[in-house]
């Protein structure tokens, strides 16, 4: 049964400052680690070598996460699967752990 649901937002076809694709990455993952509402990109901006927000990051493959953002209403990230901030803060203080299944899809 639907525990919880809600809009995402995934990666572009292409990103300017890498000049290339950032689509989210397709397929079946699991949770490697999670991130309270101070997580941080690693990468992104490209300018400062990271420092987005990526609060209540869910990192499922490299550094591709469901964390909280807002939502443009269009696929906008660099790869990641944005969330409501209030739904990241749920799915990751409430149902995901480590391990958990993520399936990505188009």
């Amino acid at each position: 049964s639907l525990m919880h649901w809600g809009p995402i937002s995934g990666g572009k076809d292409y990103c300017k400052d890498i000049d290339g694709p950032c689509r989210t990455v397709t397929g079946d993952f699991t949770i490697k680690r999670k991130g309270d509402n101070e997580c941080k990109s690693g990468q992104f901006p490209t300018s400062t070598k990271g420092g987005a927000p990526m609060p209540y990051c869910m990192h499922f493959y490299r550094g591709f996460a469901l964390h909280g953002s807002t939502l443009p209403g269009y696929h906008g990230s660099h790869g990641c699967v944005r969330l409501f901030y209030d739904d990241a803060k749920w799915l990751n203080e409430n149902f995901a752990k480590v391990g958990t299944r993520v399936v990505v899809t188009n």
